[in-house]
């Protein structure tokens, strides 16, 4: 869905029009999902937390002023929902069972046969800090740009560039200290 057609959609919701709320959790349920599991490290908690993120969504939707912006602000809220979710709960991951998980979310994206290659990458991952994890997870897996990332995780653009320059130096070190090759895969 461009950024008109939401914005259209999120001009209807803001009106009453419960059938725009359908229409916005089917374009962004799979990519909620798969953004909470792994900025959160666990699958059974992704759900919940895109749940009380469209809940919560649903709720301010009158607040966004420019419906144009839906999805940083949405992302903003899942964002926020997947970090109270991971102060409260400790995370312990098994990354073969979210592989397995989030590869029917990312099917298009994501051929089998590098499994081996993005269980290294999503372990990788799992060793950022929070809110690098959750910088990478927003610019390469939802096509953010950096003002909307900048937007979502309240921070200025410059504090989200460095960030992404050093969660990419770690994943690269990660990845190439476990002599894989995913760290050209990825172009990190």
């Amino acid at each position: 869905m461009d950024i008109n057609e939401t914005a259209a959609w999120v001009k209807r919701l803001q009106k009453g029009d419960d059938t725009a709320f359908d229409t916005l959790f089917a374009a962004y349920q799979k990519q909620a999902v798969r953004t909470a599991a792994l900025i959160t490290g666990e699958t059974t908690l992704a759900e919940d937390v895109a749940q009380e993120a469209f809940v919560s969504c649903l709720l301010h939707i009158k607040d966004l002023k420019e419906p144009t912006r839906f999805k940083s602000w949405f992302f903003r809220i899942l964002t926020r929902c997947a970090w109270k979710a991971m102060e409260q709960k400790i995370p312990s991951v098994d990354w073969g069972e979210a592989l397995e998980k989030l590869m029917p979310f990312a099917s298009d994206t994501y051929p089998s046969e590098k499994e081996a290659v993005y269980e290294k990458l999503y372990q990788a991952l799992d060793g950022l800090g929070k809110k690098q994890r959750t910088t990478i997870i927003l610019y390469y897996f939802n096509d953010l740009s950096i003002r909307e990332i900048a937007e979502a995780t309240s921070s200025l653009e410059g504090t989200v560039k460095t960030r992404l320059f050093a969660a990419k130096r770690r994943l690269k070190r990660a990845l190439e200290a476990d002599g894989q090759k995913g760290a050209e895969l990825y172009e990190i």
